[in-house]
């Protein structure tokens, strides 16, 4: 089992980052699918990624 989770396409930053939250996926707008009902490739599937959200 690894240390950290598996970093999506679209997250800026490891879950678990000092200073990081979730976001709603720009690319998907939090719908974690794509036009055609595939999942989006930025989130995988979830709607949200991992940003900074401090003033690191």
């Amino acid at each position: 089992m690894p240390d950290q989770p598996d970093m999506n396409p679209g997250d800026e930053v490891k879950p678990g980052t000092e200073q990081s939250g979730e976001q709603i996926c720009p690319l998907c707008q939090g719908t974690g699918r794509q036009h055609g009902g595939a999942e989006c490739p930025d989130c995988g599937g979830s709607g949200k990624i991992i940003a900074l959200v401090g003033d690191a």
